[in-house]
Order: C-alpha cells, then sequence, then structure tokens
C-alpha cells in the first residue's frame, strides 16, 4: 500500500516521471528536464492530425498553465479557456454547432452584487453589508420584517434535529460546519439523518456566523463579483437570502453571548433593506460537428464531451510539494478520500519526501492555483486531439461527430445539462455520447478509486475505468470492449466504480448523465482519481501522455465503430425519467 514505507514512495514519485519521460518517444529532446521530471513549463511543436503524446502535451501545457488560473465556472478564464477551444475548432474547419451560427452556445448567467447601501437593522440599530454581513440570493430578495431569530447550533448537526415548525419562516443562526477528518459528503447526502436536517431547515433563512470579521476575499466578490453565475427561471421569483454575519452581529441578533446560546434559543427580531444589482454574465459551451459521409445517416450523431471548466485558485499560497507529499501518503484519493488524520509514522514520511523534492526542486515552490491538468484538462484536450484527428485526417466516419465542451461540470453538470435541455441539433438524433473525464494518470501509484468493499483500487498498465457503459445498451457496452479486442489496444477496462449503489457514486457525478437521463447511451471514460484531485498539484508534468494518447485512439476507434454502424445502437433498458434524481 502507499502509505506503508516512504523509501518507495519517494522513489516511485521520481521513478514515475522518468517512465513518463521515457514513454513519450515522440517528444523532442529538449522537453525532457535532466531532472527525470517533465517541465513546469514547455512549448511544443504544432500539432498534427494523428493523435499523439507529444500533441497532447503540447495542448495541456496551454490548457492547464498558470495563465487561466484554475479556469473556474463563470469566470473570465473559463471565457479565455473556451477561446482557445474555438480557435482550434476554427482552425480545424469543423463545422459551427453553436448559438447564432457560432461555436459557443451561451447559457443564461448574471453577476450578482449586493448592493453596499444594504442594511438589517437590530433594535434600532443597522448593521451595514460588507462590515457586518454580506448576502446572497438566487431569486427576489424576499425582504423580512420583525422576523424572529432562533439559534441552530452547528451547520449539519444531524443528531439533534430541531422539529421544521419552530424554524420554518424564520431566521437560523448557525456556527459554520467544520468537515472531521474522513468526511466524506457523498456518503453524508444519502444519509436518513441529512435528509432529516434539510427537512428541518426548509422554508428557514439560514445565516451563518463567519467569526469576528468577515473573509476580505468573500467581501470582494460580494459586492463586486468577478465570476457569472446561470441565471436559472428561480431569478424571477421570491426566494430567501443566505446571510453571513459576524460574531458581533450574530450577538446582536440573539440578544446574548455565543458562548453561552443553546440550541433552539429565540432571539430578537429582525428588519432587512437588502438589495442587489444584476449584470449581464458570459457563460458558454463550445460546440463543433463533422458532417458524415452518408446522406442518410449523416443526420445522426455521435456525441464525443469533456468539460472545459475547474475550480478555480485562492488566496493563500501553500508550498508545492509540501501538499504533493502530504496528499501522496495520507490521502491518495485526494479531494475524494474519506481522509484521517495523519499518524506519527505518516508525518515523518511527509517530511522526508517533502525534503527530498525541496533538494530536488531548490527549495519550497508556493502554489495557490488548481491548474486541473487532468480534470479535465486532460479531457478537453483528448477531445481536441480526437476533433483535429477527425476533421483533418483520411478516416470519415458516415453518421456526424458532435463535439461539446461543457462547461459548469464542477458547479453541479450546468453546462451539459443546460445544452441536453436545449440541444442544438436535435436531441433524438444522438445516438450515443462519450463522456471523458480525467484520462491522464492511472498509473499504479494513483488510488483511482474504492472497491464497493471500501478497499483502495490501483491503476496500472493499460488501466481505464468505464462507466455507464450498459446501463441503457448492452450493446454499447460491448461494442467497447470489441474496439478495444480487435484494435489490440490491451486495455484492462475497471468496472468497479460502476456497481451500482457504489457510495462514491460516480455515474452521476459528470457530464455523461445529462445525455443517459434523456435516453442516450453513454460510456464515461477515465483513468479514475489520484492524490492530485482537486488539489494544487494537479499540473501538466505529472500527466502520463502516452498513455492518454492511447485513451483517445479508443475514444477515436469507439465513435467511428458507432459512426459506421448500419443501425443506431440499441436502447434495451428501462431509460430513466429526465427530471428525477440520479441514482447510482
Amino acid at each position: 500500500m502507499l502509505n506503508s514505507n516512504p523509501r518507495p514512495m519517494h522513489l516511485s514519485l521520481l521513478s514515475r516521471a522518468a517512465r513518463l519521460a521515457v514513454a513519450i518517444i515522440a517528444l523532442p529532446a529538449a522537453a525532457l528536464s535532466q531532472a527525470k521530471e517533465l517541465p513546469l513549463k514547455y512549448s511544443g511543436p504544432p500539432t498534427k492530425p494523428e493523435i499523439s503524446a507529444a500533441d497532447l502535451m503540447t495542448r495541456l501545457y496551454i490548457y492547464a498553465d498558470d495563465s487561466l488560473m484554475g479556469r473556474q465556472f463563470g469566470s473570465d478564464y473559463n471565457n479565455r479557456a473556451t477561446a482557445y477551444i474555438e480557435r482550434e475548432a476554427r482552425r480545424f474547419g469543423l463545422q459551427p454547432a453553436g448559438d447564432s451560427g457560432g461555436y459557443f452556445q451561451f447559457m443564461p448567467s448574471v453577476k450578482r452584487a449586493l448592493d453596499a447601501t444594504s442594511t438589517i437593522t437590530i433594535d434600532g440599530i443597522a448593521y451595514k453589508a460588507g462590515v457586518d454581513f454580506i448576502a446572497n440570493s438566487s431569486g427576489k430578495p424576499r425582504q423580512f420584517s420583525n422576523m424572529a431569530v432562533v439559534f441552530g447550533g452547528t451547520a449539519v448537526d444531524t443528531a439533534n434535529i430541531i422539529p421544521n415548525d419552530q424554524l420554518r419562516g424564520k431566521l437560523v443562526l448557525m456556527r459554520p460546519f467544520n468537515p472531521p477528518p474522513g468526511f466524506n459528503g457523498q456518503q453524508l447526502s444519502q444519509t436518513t439523518g441529512f435528509r432529516a436536517y434539510l427537512a428541518s431547515v426548509a422554508g428557514a433563512m439560514i445565516v451563518t456566523i463567519a467569526g469576528d470579521q468577515l473573509n476580505p476575499m468573500q467581501i470582494k466578490n460580494s459586492l463586486s463579483p468577478t465570476n457569472a453565475r446561470q441565471r436559472t427561471a428561480a431569478f424571477d421569483n421570491d426566494a430567501n437570502m443566505t446571510l453571513t454575519v459576524t460574531t458581533r452581529m450574530a450577538e446582536a441578533m440573539l440578544g446574548t453571548s455565543l458562548a453561552t446560546a443553546t440550541k433552539g434559543t429565540v432571539g430578537r427580531t429582525l428588519n432587512s433593506d437588502v438589495h442587489f444589482r444584476d449584470a449581464p454574465g458570459l457563460i458558454r459551451n463550445v460546440i463543433g460537428i463533422l458532417p458524415g459521409t452518408d446522406p442518410k445517416l449523416r443526420g445522426q450523431y455521435v456525441a464525443i464531451g469533456a468539460h472545459n471548466d475547474h475550480v478555480g485558485f485562492n488566496t493563500r499560497p501553500v508550498d508545492h510539494d509540501s501538499v504533493k507529499a502530504f496528499m501522496q501518503i495520507v490521502r491518495p484519493q485526494g479531494a475524494d478520500d474519506p481522509g484521517k488524520e495523519a499518524t506519527a509514522e505518516q508525518l515523518a514520511q511527509v517530511k522526508a519526501l517533502t525534503e527530498t523534492l525541496h533538494k530536488l526542486h531548490g527549495g519550497a515552490r508556493l502554489d495557490s492555483i488548481y491548474n486541473g491538468a487532468d480534470d479535465d484538462g486532460s479531457g478537453t484536450v483528448s477531445v481536441l486531439e480526437i476533433a483535429e484527428a477527425f476533421a483533418l485526417g483520411k478516416v470519415k466516419p458516415k453518421r456526424s461527430m458532435l463535439f461539446v465542451w461543457h462547461t459548469g461540470e464542477e458547479a453541479g453538470m450546468l453546462g451539459s445539462g443546460w445544452f441536453t435541455d436545449n440541444p442544438t441539433v436535435s436531441r433524438d438524433s444522438i445516438v450515443a455520447q462519450i463522456n471523458i473525464d480525467m484520462v491522464g494518470r492511472g498509473g499504479a501509484g494513483d488510488a483511482t478509486g474504492l472497491a464497493k468493499d471500501g478497499s483502495l483500487l490501483h491503476g496500472g498498465p493499460g488501466y481505464l475505468q468505464l462507466v455507464g457503459s450498459r446501463r441503457l445498451s448492452k450493446e454499447l457496452g460491448d461494442l467497447v470492449e470489441t474496439v478495444n479486442t480487435e484494435g489490440k489496444f490491451g486495455f484492462n477496462f475497471d468496472y468497479n466504480i460502476d456497481a451500482d449503489g457504489h457510495p462514491q457514486n460516480i455515474y452521476c457525478r459528470s457530464d455523461h448523465w445529462s445525455y443517459a437521463r434523456w435516453g442516450i447511451p453513454v460510456v464515461f471514460m477515465t483513468t479514475g482519481g489520484h492524490a492530485d484531485y482537486h488539489q494544487i498539484t494537479d499540473e501538466p508534468q505529472y500527466i502520463d501522455y502516452a498513455h492518454m494518447a492511447e485513451v483517445s485512439k479508443l475514444v477515436f476507434a469507439t465513435a467511428l465503430k458507432i459512426g459506421n454502424l448500419d443501425h443506431r445502437i440499441v436502447v434495451d433498458r428501462a431509460k430513466p425519467d429526465p427530471k428525477a434524481r440520479c441514482v447510482q
């Protein structure tokens, strides 16, 4: 196991980089550093129509560069990323399939700012926006007059539930939830206790206690937001606000010290004069089509997709190598790891590995950007590589290829949801969808997920996870296996995380679900998780480009096979309700 011995750990980390360097035989020698690691920065040669590790490396070092600041959904940086995709799609000669004859499909979006003149009054004293509180709302803010406050204790306390009739229509003041070691949000969301907690606060206005002062970044984002959000129909409806307040304001709300407050305590009444300023935002998918060669079949589409966003950056730089060492040893699944408090032995291992990396790199390296090289830079550039191979190569499918780079997957699959609810081609004309999300890793040292019994899965030669491939169509699942065999790709497919009821719920956590809910057969291809998942260490230097190229070739061959079938992929499983909650 990865946490058993510090010396094999750091040797495997360094030797893996060396193995990658050897594997990428098509790369120019100058691209590989003498330190047996891939470079921090790299500018590769122009790409070619053939799918190659060299092309993927060229693309990913562009797409996961620090200049794009983590490509957060709704940000200008995400729009810069989608502009790069659009330029490439135009260069390949893909047919634009977005809005108004272009490549972009725009989602209704808004930048909502809290008006700095907003106030909340308690016993005749006005508390000020940006000083004492910040507020948010997903609709028309519902003002309150003489609304009572109830102290709700700590958020997400599922052990001591207050009946809903004591909270509905009131302000519920809570301390923030601090996840304990081993916290697993996916598992919590499926528990009876959590559902009871949500039911108890339904119809209440939640107020979170920030501490003695509001976070300066939160104030800035509230009063002058830089990121857009999806503007849904709910924006036209009255909606409760969510509030974050200082300790001083919280104690004024309760009329007593927080130290002496007990859960269920009823405080004072409040009056609000809170307003927001809305401005148009910019959120977009990128969509292109390669028309099929058969006049009878080109009206049908094989969709290939990835998500173009990631999770942005933070304002507190940390030592890159320390994070790398800690996650590798203590939390090998990264943000998806159940986690444990590090043991003394593990801390010693972390210290040793960090010192080794510092020596290799000439000291500490501060980092604050979640580059998302694997998640999902790897998928994004793989779809670009596949699109270029179809558009500029010699092999052309009978059916049309539909390439969709979805935005907002990290925000809840918003871009794929918008596209499948508002498709730019007939939804019934999409015969299958291949989703590519995190296909740049899968080595033997990567903890790729959990088996259903809770044990860690690991990658290895030819490793690839398949999810959903037979959930709607047995034929699609069989076809992927056939392509792998006939094409002699040599992939070892791992179906563990596709198990019904799997606690990590992967089938419901990426863009393929947006298609599957409409009865479109899907296959999700991924090399799985790893210690860098949703960490600042998910960077291009740690990607296995040779393996990633083989995955891209498999996707190309699978799409071509589907595109040339003399019939549509057969759907022989029950179709879900497109408005229902996904269940793995």
